[in-house]
């Protein structure tokens, strides 16, 4: 006897939970392939555990910083004497720390210097000048270069192991003294170009730290611009310095910035991705690829890189607290300059900040600092970008709901978000990897109202939860047909935090026709 080809238990309306996408941006994966905690589209949304949130916003800190671009934003740490200094395009040297702007040193060439801590001073180089700063006054730098070079050439420092290494940024040469704790007088030629077979000017220089079986130890990495990793141990180059091995990254951004140290380890912005060093070590160049901290979005990095690499505005800069590894990269776009791959590294998750017209970043007092245009420098913080709303953009992966096979009637969906007062969004769904920036997004709202245990009255209010956000649903009929289902959701607010918890999804499972 013939069976008919479905039965009626196929049209049971089903219900199924898809959490946020706290895995983060995947630009790697098809996108059928997907894991359902991955996303398509994550603007100005940071993942966290089993959520995703809108970004912080800025305020303004301090303007005043000449009329053009802040180039240069560090943080002078001695101990109890901190303080936040830039450097504007104007070529003056301001303390800023107290939300106003000091001038402190003048008449500088250019604005965007390289800097590193040294024995309680700032050290700055910008290829033209070379000053100290010890917390009250800038002083210019004497130095004699074994090899008659001249001091005015210097862009690049770094500080290893109580001495300090100064670089040209055009060659394969650096400068150290015999006498550890000094910055200033007599410095010796250390010429790599025997042991750079590679070729290639030196970049930039940072310290990592491996395990070595016996304990930790600090090495000096230098990074040519031919992607050659130069790893030294030792602290005089005079005596016991000795080559660790040479390594290949991809060519990195030809930028003193593209490197950032989180942990015992230093972050790169290359060509290819972003990197962690310590990959260098462990795996060739085809693994480091596979191991790359931006191995989900590499393909939008190396897009990104095609359009603007050459620019500038790249910059490696791990948050204070550690759990952002921000990428800033230079867009091309008058309106929207800059804008910020970040990774959370606890969650090994991608998303990208737009909106954020970051020239420089910088740290202080374990907050985080950004220098823009106009002379400003602004704060990271709060829940608007000045005045403006932060809008958050994200598209889920497409989920076949355990069945590839049978297209579904989706008959509704209902996203979950957390918020402490009304909050209004737009949402939607595609199907079957129709491309979500096109889809028609419905707009609705709710006004958190939150319960108290034992106090509420039961199925009255949402949930609240520890923060005193309220948690809520808003469902939206859909009836579109497919085998597969993709949630946007569009939420813009100036005022409050707002969280994408999860979605839930009801459908009538058809045949396979």
């Amino acid at each position: 006897m013939l069976q008919p080809l479905r039965t009626a238990s196929r049209y049971k309306v089903k219900s199924a939970s898809v959490p946020a996408p706290f895995g983060g941006l995947n630009s790697r994966d098809s996108v059928d392939l997907m894991k359902s905690t991955d996303a398509i589209v994550m603007n100005n949304f940071f993942p966290t555990v089993e959520k995703i949130t809108l970004r912080e916003g800025y305020t303004s800190f301090c303007t005043g910083i000449g009329s053009g671009d802040v180039e240069t934003l560090v943080e002078h740490n001695a101990g109890s004497n901190r303080q936040l200094l830039a450097v504007g395009a104007d070529g003056v040297l301001y303390q800023i720390d107290t939300g106003s702007a000091v001038s402190k040193k003048t008449g500088l060439s250019n604005g965007r210097f390289q800097t590193t801590a040294f024995n309680g001073k700032t050290i700055f180089v910008n290829g033209a000048e070379q000053f100290s700063w010890d917390g009250s006054s800038a002083s210019d730098i004497s130095l004699t270069l074994s090899d008659s070079s001249s001091q005015g050439t210097i862009k690049g420092v770094h500080a290893h192991k109580n001495r300090i290494y100064y670089f040209r940024g055009t060659d394969q040469k650096f400068y150290y003294s015999a006498t550890v704790d000094t910055f200033a007088g007599n410095f010796t030629v250390f010429d790599l170009s025997v042991v750079a077979d590679k070729g290639g000017n030196i970049v930039s220089m940072g310290t990592v730290t491996i395990d070595g079986g016996e304990g930790v130890d600090d090495l000096l990495a230098i990074i040519l611009a031919s992607g050659q990793v130069l790893i030294y141990s030792g602290s005089n180059p005079s005596s016991g310095f000795s080559l660790i091995g040479t390594f290949r990254i991809a060519e990195p951004i030809n930028e003193p910035r593209c490197i950032a140290k989180f942990g015992g380890d230093i972050a790169v912005s290359t060509k290819e991705g972003y990197i962690a060093l310590s990959q260098v070590i462990k795996n060739d160049i085809i693994g480091q690829r596979a191991a790359a901290l931006s191995e989900k979005i590499r393909g939008t990095v190396i897009a990104q890189v095609a359009l603007t690499g050459t620019s500038t505005g790249w910059q490696t800069f791990v948050s204070p607290d550690g759990t952002k590894i921000f990428f800033n990269y230079p867009t091309g776009d008058g309106v929207d300059p800059y804008n910020q791959h970040v990774f959370n590294p606890i969650i090994n998750a991608w998303c990208n900040f737009e909106a954020i017209p970051a020239r420089v970043w910088g740290q202080f007092n374990g907050d985080t600092f950004f220098g823009g245009g106009s002379g400003v420098v602004f704060k990271i913080g709060g829940t608007a970008d000045v005045d403006a709303a932060i809008t958050g953009d994200v598209a889920t992966a497409f989920n076949y709901f355990g069945d590839r096979a049978s297209i579904k009637r989706f008959t509704s969906v209902a996203p979950m978000l957390e918020a402490s007062t009304t909050v209004s969004f737009d949402f939607g769904i595609a199907v079957d990897q129709e491309p979500v920036a096109a889809l028609n997004l419905s707009t609705t709202s709710f006004a958190s109202e939150l319960a108290t245990w034992d106090l509420a009255t039961w199925d009255d209010f949402y949930w609240a939860d520890t923060a005193g956000a309220g948690i809520t649903q808003r469902r939206k009929s859909t009836g579109k047909l497919g085998r597969s289902a993709a949630l946007r959701i569009k939420v813009a607010s100036s005022t409050q935090s707002v969280s994408f918890i999860a979605a839930n999804f009801t459908y009538t499972p058809g045949g396979p026709f």
